[in-house]
């Protein structure tokens, strides 16, 4: 008799090659949660990533390198990491080069059980370093994936551990039979001892602890890991907008349309905005021979108001019909600037955590400390959009320091005359002289008439362009020889150039940086403002109580009529990238709390929800009782009694036509996945074999002997079963009338 017998467990070689395959992919995943992470480092991530996946397909590739270059690795490792942390100003992201190569190296490299748990622990590593840095759905989905890898690494590192006590114990290199399998045979052989229904009650139980976690995740209050950490004070961002705290002309000579999200405003009422948001950010009061720059004396008064503080206090009106969109809640990705953007006015500006803060309120400038290492988010009440910024002690303070300039810096703590310095000898002043007898035809005009002019003056002579250069010559400054030409310029020249003019005729006047506009998320109905909408604008002092904003950029500043139609209408993305997009904020609303209220605001929905959900159930099945009493109740009769009876059989007959398709299509497709496992014929052999055998069990119970009772036939209808349900199909006698004899046999 021919018996094939399947082993319904991997053997130790492919228990090792299956550690291989999980240790290999847990790898990758911890090194790709460094591309949520600002750091020098992607290329090493996708160079170490191309080696992991090499050694994954061919397993065999580690035992082809001679063993002294794996000597040597460690050592040239931690040469190499000495040599960046000595050339590196930062020291996280020279501990994330280092925990990458050491990764690749214990992935790629043969393991015992003591490597393993150290692949582990560097893994962990880098996720722990990602999560305090990052906040993306993107790391969310790395970081559950990593959990499973790990826990199916641990589970089969014990399985091996378990399985080498056995036998003697070898080293993982002693034994490599399991790198020449091939991966073919591997899975087909994992999917033939796969127990799917313990595999599926771990992936519910796991996704239970998800859930879980997700919801304590919700409930449970929060803080900044990153201010905890102090992890903002090892590394450096380098900013992707530009809003540093100078700004050179000709450094950039072409744009790059960035248009990756910058930041996400959050508005409680969008239909009461007037105008494209003007976000804005950095005071660029001082000219250099270079460009414009913030004044020391003005960052000397930030540093001054340096307070570790949750919430600040604004510059509102006070009058509650010019405030709009209720509530602003602003979510600033990394790497932007350490300083907030602002809309406008402001009654209160709060903070998700106590920070250290630097502000200006008159000034309408909010900036932290540093820059911050991840999503940073902060909330607006009261907030009004206006063009005007009231500063009324600037024009004491300018008085003063014309009036006394040698006791400046003793009377006062900004210096006013930064606002009317501009390019000084004899051949830039002449060029501006020029420009600004052309602009005013020798009248000394307001403020507000010299900005129209200035604006239609250099919108007349220069275009705006992504693209722009400086033309060459001696003896003047940047922006006046732009200024003297006809060249097309970014927003940062008209800027400039505007600045320029102004302070040649006498008005003191700033660049200021920022971004201007954005469009509304379709699907979730907030500002998404990217980084090609950075710009550049100026403010000129209107002589008496304050600053006026002007935008002398080409097609930048609206008409009038334009602001009046766009009261009504708000441009909006509706793309596939602003649908994802709205997942983040959905993020971004549960993670990001500003108080308590939305999180009692939660479990008081969940809470009515359930209790409303049980009460209609409850009060569903109450009237489905009372109907089935109330059907009961009534009188019967025969042709009740009948048509009761039909339908009784008809739902029966309806179960077991539903009952008998559900098993044939299982059966189908049982058969078609395991063929050899649910053939039919076997499946009914091993059927009979087990009633044979409990009719044993019984006979042996009352002190009969199996032989005995069974006799000869019995013992031949066995054999035969058994050739039907372990022997090749060749083999096999008349199913039917083995099923018939052991029909008789049980009998």
């Amino acid at each position: 008799m021919s018996t094939v017998i399947t082993q319904r467990q991997l053997n130790l070689d492919e228990l090792r090659r299956f550690k291989w395959l999980l240790g290999g992919a847990m790898a990758l995943v911890s090194l790709w949660t460094v591309f949520f992470l600002d750091v020098e480092a992607l290329s090493l991530v996708g160079i170490t990533s191309a080696l992991i996946v090499a050694t994954l397909v061919w397993p065999q590739l580690p035992g082809k390198i001679p063993p002294l270059v794996w000597k040597l690795a460690v050592p040239a490792i931690i040469i190499a990491s000495a040599v960046d942390f000595y050339l590196s100003p930062d020291t996280l992201p020279v501990l994330i080069r280092l925990a990458i190569l050491l990764v690749s190296y214990r992935s790629v490299s043969y393991r015992r059980k003591r490597e393993d748990l150290q692949l582990i622990v560097l893994g962990m590593f880098l996720i722990v370093v990602a999560g305090v840095l990052t906040v993306s759905l993107g790391f969310a989905f790395l970081l559950l994936l990593f959990t499973a890898c790990a826990l199916g690494f641990l589970f089969v590192i014990n399985l091996i551990d378990a399985a080498e006590t056995v036998g003697p114990r070898t080293a993982e290199g002693g034994g490599l039979a399991w790198t020449r399998a091939g991966w073919r045979d591997f899975f087909a052989r994992l999917r033939l001892v796969a127990d799917w229904r313990m595999l599926g009650f771990a992936a519910a139980l796991f996704t239970a602890v998800v859930v879980m976690s997700g919801l304590l995740f919700l409930v449970i209050p929060r803080f900044e890991l990153a201010t905890g950490f102090f992890l903002d004070r090892y590394i450096t961002r380098k900013s992707r907008t530009g809003f540093t705290e100078n700004v050179n002309f000709g450094d950039v000579t072409e744009l790059v349309r960035d248009q990756s999200v910058a930041m996400r405003v959050d508005v409680t009422d969008t239909s009461g905005l007037l105008e494209r948001p003007y976000w804005r950010m950095v005071i660029l009061d001082e000219y250099t021979p270079q460009g414009l720059k913030m004044s020391a004396a003005m960052k000397a008064g930030l540093l001054a108001g340096q307070r570790v503080n949750q919430q600040i206090r604004g510059q509102s009106s006070g009058r509650l019909g010019s405030s709009v969109g209720g509530n602003w809640t602003f979510y600033i990705e990394p790497g932007v600037s350490r300083f907030l953007p602002l809309p406008g006015n402001f009654g209160v500006l709060r903070l998700r955590d106590p920070v250290p803060v630097q502000s200006s309120v008159t000034q309408r400038i909010v900036a932290f400390r540093t820059e911050p290492m991840a999503m940073s988010a902060f909330q607006l009440e009261e907030v009004e959009q206006t063009t005007f910024l009231a500063d009324p002690n600037f024009q004491l303070m300018l008085n003063e320091a014309r009036a006394n300039p040698g006791r400046l810096y003793k009377q006062i703590k900004y210096n006013p005359l930064i606002n009317l310095g501009g390019p000084s000898g004899p051949q830039n002043e002449a060029v501006l002289q020029r420009v600004v007898a052309e602009i005013g035809g020798g009248a000394v005009l307001p403020a507000a008439e010299f900005a129209r002019r200035a604006t239609a003056w250099l919108q007349t002579h220069h275009a705006y362009a992504l693209a722009a250069r400086l033309p060459a010559g001696e003896g003047k400054d940047d922006v006046v020889r732009w200024l003297d030409s006809s060249e097309p310029g970014f927003c940062e020249y008209f800027a400039g150039g505007f600045t320029v003019l102004a302070r040649a005729a006498g008005y003191p006047a700033r660049v200021i940086t920022g971004f201007h506009g954005g469009t509304l998320n379709a699907f979730e109905n907030y500002y998404m403002v990217r980084n090609s909408d950075a710009h550049a604008w100026a403010e000129i002092y209107d002589g008496k109580t304050g600053w006026w904003r002007i935008d002398p950029t080409p097609g930048a500043a609206a008409t009038a009529e334009a602001l009046a139609a766009q009261a009504g209408r708000q441009e909006q993305d509706s793309s596939w990238s602003a649908r994802f997009d709205s997942l983040r904020v959905l993020w971004y609303r549960r993670i990001v709390n500003f108080d308590s209220r939305t999180q009692v605001q939660m479990l008081e929905q969940v809470k009515s929800f359930t209790m409303d959900s049980s009460s209609a159930v409850r009060a569903r099945f109450e009237e489905m009782m009372k109907g089935l009493k109330t059907w009961v109740s009534r009188p019967w009769d025969s042709i009740r009694l009948m048509k009761t009876a039909g339908l009784v059989a008809a739902l029966a007959a309806l179960g077991l036509v539903l009952v008998q398709g559900v098993r044939w299509i299982w059966m189908r497709w049982c058969r078609w996945r395991r063929p050899l496992k649910f053939d039919p014929v076997r499946r009914k052999a091993g059927q009979w074999l087990a009633r044979l055998r409990e009719l044993g069990r019984d006979h042996r119970s009352v002190g009969l002997d199996r032989r005995e009772v069974a006799g000869s036939q019995t013992q031949s209808v066995i054999a035969e079963l058994q050739r039907l349900r372990y022997g090749r199909r060749e083999s096999w006698p008349d199913p039917g009338g083995v099923f018939k004899r052991a029909k008789q046999a049980r009998r």
